[in-house]
């Protein structure tokens, strides 16, 4: 009963002035993949940086919470999963989440209006709502009463349409820093893994990622091994071929192709991936999580885009490079134009 007429106080009661002293648990809801959660990273910081002594509870997905699992910065992570029986009603599912916790801030986090966020920031009970409205007059809009308007979220990076969520707040200062926090079973494995192999990190140490979730977005292995040759010739490299389990026989293909320089890392978790990513100096992978999961390990990375837009989904950072295939197909890209963008870049220094 009592979230009940919570929620009926933030929908139909008064809208008190916000005060940053009035915030001591804020509630910030991210759903969807990999990509998304890690561009959220600078958005949770900052609000760490700003409510210092707040309590901060992120609502992930299955999909995504790896990522923020283990960071410093956030005090309780929930995870929401598809309900079963009653549980399929998203608004009672969203209510036994929530359960038990009390929030006074919540901030619902996407590169424009979702239905299932305002829902939720709703539900949370918080006075004070933030998240996207959207462009035509509905009801939900009401659910947010520090409501953000729409930007310009085709030509926005994800990362500054997340940390634009905090104006109504006045956020003087944001932390623009996508790193991740890497368990150290991770770390320990990958570096195991680096020495049996002979090899050391951070020196010349190249990762082909070929595991991809679309297939528009996975380059060919003959192109990955003519890659290599290149890096081979003109910086002496040594290659770690990353992929899922299911990836092996393909990797191992690559592997041979490529010669006695290159090896296998089978990469059971993402965690896994950014373990082995955060021992080598380039990344090269399609366009999604890996990219933004490697750029946030600490490699410098090489993104080959299908169809998703570089401008909102590159890895953050100026020092990336990211190419796009002109029919939304990544192997339209060719093995040229990466050289050629590599030697544009001068990468030569980070290796």
């Amino acid at each position: 009963m009592g979230n009940k007429l919570s929620v009926l106080r933030c929908l139909f009661g008064g809208v008190s002035p916000f005060r940053r002293d009035d915030v001591a648990s804020i509630l910030i809801v991210r759903m969807n993949r990999l990509g998304d959660m890690i561009c959220t990273i600078p958005l949770i910081k900052t609000v760490r940086k700003a409510f210092p002594e707040a309590r901060i509870t992120v609502l992930a997905e299955s999909s995504n919470a790896e990522i923020i699992r283990h960071e410093p910065y956030i005090d309780s992570l929930l995870v929401y999963k598809r309900g079963t029986g009653i549980y399929r009603s998203r608004v009672l599912n969203i209510l036994k989440i929530l359960r038990g916790n009390r929030f006074d801030l919540a901030i619902g986090v996407k590169g424009g209006f979702s239905s299932f966020l305002a829902t939720a920031a709703l539900l949370s009970g918080a006075a004070f709502r933030i998240g996207y409205i959207s462009r035509k007059k509905r009801l939900m809009n009401r659910f947010y009463n520090l409501p953000a308007a729409p930007i310009d979220f085709y030509g926005t990076h994800q990362v500054d349409a997340c940390l634009n969520l905090l104006h109504p707040l006045g956020v003087k200062e944001v932390v623009k820093d996508i790193s991740i926090t890497l368990p150290s079973d991770n770390k320990d494995s990958a570096k195991a893994f680096l020495i049996s192999k002979g090899l050391r990190p951070k020196e010349r140490l190249v990762i082909f990622n070929i595991s991809n979730n679309r297939e528009s977005s996975t380059w060919a292995a003959e192109k990955f091994v003519r890659l290599a040759a290149y890096f081979l010739k003109e910086h002496n490299c040594r290659f770690i071929i990353s992929g899922l389990p299911e990836h092996e026989v393909r990797a191992m293909s690559i592997c041979k192709s490529i010669g006695p320089e290159a090896f296998f890392f089978k990469t059971d978790s993402i965690m896994d991936f950014a373990a082995i990513a955060s021992f080598c100096n380039v990344l090269v992978t399609g366009d999604g999580g890996a990219s933004h999961a490697g750029a946030a390990a600490g490699a410098l990375v090489i993104t080959l885009f299908g169809a998703a837009p570089p401008e909102v989904w590159r890895p953050y950072g100026e020092q990336h490079i990211s190419l796009k295939a002109s029919d939304s197909d990544v192997n339209s890209i060719t093995v040229e134009e990466v050289c050629a963008a590599i030697q544009a870049k001068g990468i030569k220094t980070c290796l």
